[in-house]
């Protein structure tokens, strides 16, 4: 195939990959000394484009059910690999390994595919059609108001869980994410929706990436104030606008495959950071 202007879906990831590990080494070495806040800044970018990619990923695949299944089992085992690093392993001071942007991806997803049987349902009139959209829609939805009921439940007096109820709950989060709790939570969730339903639509997806980067300038300026030290520093996630060129200028092609390099990477260099920090701390 021959090559078109502009970015591939493979330049894009590892565009992604280095604004990522720019933010995790700001992230996990400043836990033991100073690091540069454009670090962080420019790490904003990168998530939003692992979400882009996925979204252009998931209309192009041969098989969505594998294409699912590939980030389910990578969030389960990032997620048991969080548990061991922070268990056994832990950042200096109180910080603790938290990402896991693959259960964010699974779930983004999953609600493009729910969208589009409840879409098909109502066009082919078929309930059966509509329904199985339906219920693929709440199912995430039913385990979030689950784990709150346990927690809810499980608090005593104090405001603490007991250990093997604590146990419970993490493992019913790790083997059934919920929107609620994922890295990005619901905002990263419909960010993904919203740009698998305008990837042919780029003004449209120009306002509606622009409207979410507008929210979190506003949310961080009202907030705390429009200051530099603010904006930048404490609540830059609003600079994940300049990651918007990037997704306008691809070509709709996938460039090369190596697909389980990200895969493998992601969780590996979280856990390489945290390693040096860790000797950079003793």
């Amino acid at each position: 195939m021959q090559a078109k202007p502009g970015f591939t879906s493979f330049q894009l990831k590892v565009i992604a990959l280095i604004l990522m590990t720019f933010d995790h080494i700001h992230y996990c070495l400043s836990t033991v000394q100073s690091m540069p806040v454009w670090l962080t800044v420019l790490g904003r970018m990168s998530a939003p484009l692992f979400v882009f990619t996925m979204a252009q990923g998931f209309y192009y695949t041969r098989s969505r059910k594998k294409y699912l299944l590939r980030l389910y089992i990578a969030s389960v085992l990032m997620g048991l690999g969080n548990f061991v690093m922070n268990k056994y392993f832990p950042l200096p001071g109180s910080a603790t390994i938290i990402n896991n942007i693959f259960a964010t991806l699974f779930l983004c997803g999953i609600y493009i595919w729910a969208i589009e049987f409840m879409m098909n349902g109502i066009k082919q009139k078929s309930g059966k059609t509509f329904g199985g959209g339906l219920l693929l829609f709440l199912l995430p939805v039913i385990v979030t108001v689950l784990i709150l009921a346990l927690t809810g439940s499980a608090l005593n007096g104090q405001g603490v869980i007991a250990p093997g109820t604590l146990m419970l709950l993490r493992g019913l989060m790790l083997l059934a994410p919920s929107p609620l709790f994922v890295e990005g939570s619901v905002i990263w969730i419909g960010l993904g929706v919203g740009m698998y339903f305008l990837r042919n639509h780029k003004m449209g997806l120009t306002l509606f990436y622009g409207g979410v980067s507008l929210f979190f300038l506003l949310n961080a300026g009202l907030s705390v104030g429009f200051t530099a030290q603010n904006l930048f520093a404490q609540n830059p996630q609003w600079f994940m606008i300049a990651a918007l060129p990037f997704m306008l200028l691809y070509n709709g092609q996938r460039g090369r495959s190596m697909k389980y390099f990200f895969y493998l990477y992601y969780p590996l260099h979280v856990y390489a950071l945290t390693f040096l920090a860790r000797a950079l701390a003793s």
